[in-house]
């Protein structure tokens, strides 16, 4: 068998949504048609870029019974196959999913199908069949039955401990056979729990609170502050568009505003360094508030750990707050640096996270004071007029797709 009929795809958590079911199966078929229909290419420095496929009608997308099919095309090759398995790991709310080769409903035919796949015969098979159909002459037993008595050529085993398993699936419309079940990213769809303003620095932290923010369905909007004098830079820096080619991955593009950071700094320059840091950090979120209103967003998530660093304490952190009303989500919040680097290397964005950048993630200042009062902050952010200096800073801003 050089290529696969199908993918079949099942979700797991969109299962406990009871009547609004029907809405997240919706969000996830849009988003499953979206990554399948979008390639994505290698640049020169290994980026990874969007662009439409030129072979759409490689794929036909149908929700049928329980789980979603992936058809493909007598014209598609095998790079069709090997890219949809590629895309589909990387769409949220798929629990798995599984290439598959589809027969008649016969048992000659499915044991003939079974002989087909691909290095099946090295090795000993576990059989596992489910009949969804009811109206034919035989059922699961009976499949299992005819694959013992039959299938000279292959190894079959009952035993749960062999090494593959043969999945024999017969249902109106056909039977599906497929092998051992790839994991998915799971989560929810991206969207189905609405938008979310995501604080993204050029550091490790926020680009893994970001992945999570979308595992959990939210759709996001990105906010980054920069050093440099001009938001094109920003926007052209390596840095900036590679980790936008990996987080596009796991969504539709998405818009990124840059904001600099020039105006707040000569604003703060007569305080107390070891107040700025937090300072900033309220500064960044009111901005994300005000972003997060013009753009119907409920929500703001950020990659801070609490206790990691000086500006993520506990009064830190309460201190920093806003108070906008918007549900404030940090990802992250339980977990050590070592834990968030190993996930930022499995997701792919760590080589970008550590690359050179004019990075206004974390101010650095000399002896940080680690438990402001939220009072103090609201004091000085009144002094210091920074809800001005927030309005001008945003009116700089550059809107962009990332």
């Amino acid at each position: 068998m050089e290529k696969y009929d199908a993918v079949i795809v099942h979700f797991g958590e969109i299962w406990l949504k009871g009547r609004n079911r029907s809405r997240f199966i919706k969000i996830l078929l849009d988003n499953i048609e979206h990554a399948l229909n979008h390639a994505h290419s290698a640049g020169a420095a290994g980026k990874v870029q969007a662009k439409s496929s030129s072979r759409k009608s490689s794929y036909k997308i149908s929700m049928e019974y329980d789980r979603v099919i992936v058809y493909f095309s007598k014209k598609s090759k095998k790079s069709d196959f090997k890219a949809a398995l590629e895309r589909l790991s990387s769409v949220f709310g798929i629990s798995w999913f599984a290439p598959c080769i589809i027969c008649e409903n016969r048992l000659d035919k499915i044991i003939e199908s079974a002989n087909a796949f691909p290095g099946i015969k090295d090795a000993v098979i576990r059989l596992e069949a489910h009949r969804s159909y009811k109206n034919l002459d035989f059922d699961s037993r009976g499949i299992v039955s005819y694959f013992l008595e039959n299938a000279e050529m292959l190894k079959f085993s009952l035993d749960s401990k062999a090494g593959k398993t043969l999945h024999i699936n017969p249902t109106e419309k056909g039977c599906f056979l497929f092998l051992d079940k790839i994991l998915g990213a799971g989560g929810l769809p991206v969207g189905s729990s609405g938008k979310a303003v995501i604080l993204l620095s050029g550091g490790i932290d926020s680009p893994v609170a970001a992945y999570y923010a979308m595992k959990r369905g939210l759709k996001p909007i990105y906010l980054h502050a920069h050093a440099f004098s001009d938001n094109k830079e920003a926007k052209r820096s390596e840095k900036m568009k590679e980790l936008g080619s990996v987080l596009r991955k796991y969504s539709s593009p998405s818009k990124i505003y840059f904001i600099p950071s020039h105006l707040f700094q000569t604003a703060a320059m007569g305080i107390p360094k070891k107040y700025e840091h937090v300072l900033f950090k309220r500064f960044l979120l009111e901005a994300a508030a005000e972003i997060a209103q013009s753009e119907g967003a409920k929500a703001i998530a950020s990659g801070e750990s609490l206790g990691q660093v000086s500006s993520q304490t506990l009064q830190n952190l309460i201190a920093s707050d806003p108070g906008t009303g918007l549900l404030l989500i940090r990802p992250l919040i339980g977990m050590d640096k070592q834990e968030i680097i190993n996930k930022a290397k499995q997701i792919n964005t760590f080589e970008y996270s550590i690359l050179k950048y004019k990075d206004v993630c974390s101010i650095i200042v000399r002896d940080p004071a680690t438990n402001i009062k939220k009072e103090l902050i609201d004091r000085l952010y009144k002094n210091l007029n920074l809800q001005s200096i927030l309005s001008k800073t945003l009116k700089k801003s550059l809107v962009a797709e990332f």
